[in-house]
């Protein structure tokens, strides 16, 4: 799960990674020549006494920990109305990997859900009055046309809504990986299987509601990214497999931070993606981050958004130390990337 050389990546929105990342740098402060007259006159020594403070304020300003920018609320691209409930379909297309939020509103709704592609969705409310529900799409999933349905449960009635939505192909690129002898039984389909049945148990859990805040999901790390999400891989000329997540080139020791709010799941080694950890966010959300060197939570802890959860390696199936980190939404796997630009309800 690594690549050789730095990409520089600006999003479909044209705004560079740079503008999302978390890390903030604190501008040089200048401090003005006192005036010569002897009345205004100010001792060296306090001079530069001012001079270490600004100086020290400057690096505990960047030292401050991340700063995260959340999604601004989009507008609908379609509404649908049925006896004064109203439906919001707030993203405007959907891709293999990708996600979207379905918003639902009006008087007197007891429960709602959805069902697409087979599968029947809750949605969830703060406040009683807007309701929302993740629409999220695997990228293996089948271009093409589906049906999305939903439900509501009023006092004495049900209500529902229809839609055909299309699923459009994602274009993944495709990738050669040699691993080195040492690690080459990694590449095993029979490993591969034995590890995402494993994922499976890990990141079956259901919360009702969200575990992130206001602040929502940012990078987990400051460096380039690299191997993109989805990438179709020949291990060493032989067998393919598919990238879940994205890379970044962040060095050895490099800290790693959580995307965003949550609960550890999972903090220990894998056969491929050496020493991880994940993070349930909520709604069957989770984040995944993998070739950890060190990990620094246990499982039941609860991390805040952009706290230092672990420091990059060269662990598991690796050829060179980076991290790989992941989305997987109640069983897709996601588009991390996309996700992070997602507007989510806090």
């Amino acid at each position: 799960m690594h690549l050789h050389s730095s990409l520089s990546i600006v999003c479909a929105n044209q705004i560079s990674i740079d503008e999302r990342l978390w890390y903030k740098h604190a501008s040089s402060a200048s401090v003005s020549r006192p005036r010569r007259d002897q009345a205004m006159r100010i001792p060296r020594l306090i001079l530069l006494l001012l001079a270490s403070l600004l100086a020290m304020g400057a690096s505990a300003q960047s030292e401050l920990p991340p700063t995260f920018q959340p999604a601004p609320r989009p507008l609908p691209s379609a509404v649908q109305f049925n006896a004064g409930l109203r439906l919001e379909l707030l993203f405007s297309a959907l891709t293999q990997g990708g996600s979207g939020l379905l918003r639902l509103s009006g008087a007197d709704i007891a429960s709602a859900s959805y069902t697409f592609r087979g599968d029947r969705r809750p949605f969830f409310t703060r406040d009683g009055a807007d309701w929302f529900a993740l629409l999220l799409v695997d990228m293996n999933a089948r271009p093409g046309i589906y049906t999305l349905g939903a439900q509501v449960e009023r006092e004495r009635e049900t209500l529902s809504f229809t839609r055909d939505l299309r699923i459009d192909p994602a274009g993944y690129i495709t990738q050669d990986l040699v691993l080195p002898p040492d690690r080459r039984h990694l590449a095993d389909p029979r490993v591969e299987t034995a590890e995402f049945e494993r994922l499976a148990e890990i990141t079956a859990g259901y919360t009702s509601e969200p575990l992130w805040d206001r602040t929502g999901f940012a990078l987990p790390s400051d460096q380039a990214l690299a191997t993109p999400f989805g990438v179709y891989r020949t291990m060493n000329g032989g067998r393919e497999t598919r990238h879940t997540g994205w890379d970044q080139n962040a060095p050895a020791g490099a800290p790693i931070r959580a995307v965003a709010a949550g609960v550890v799941a999972f903090a220990g080694p894998l056969e491929i993606r050496g020493n991880a950890v994940f993070i349930d966010h909520g709604l069957g959300i989770y984040s995944g981050y993998a070739h950890l060197s060190e990990i620094q939570v246990a499982v039941g802890q609860r991390v805040a958004g952009g706290q230092v959860i672990g420091s990059a390696g060269n662990t598991g199936r690796s050829s060179g130390a980076h991290l790989h980190w992941e989305i997987v939404g109640q069983g897709e796997w996601l588009d991390g990337l996309a996700f992070l630009d997602l507007w989510l309800p806090a």
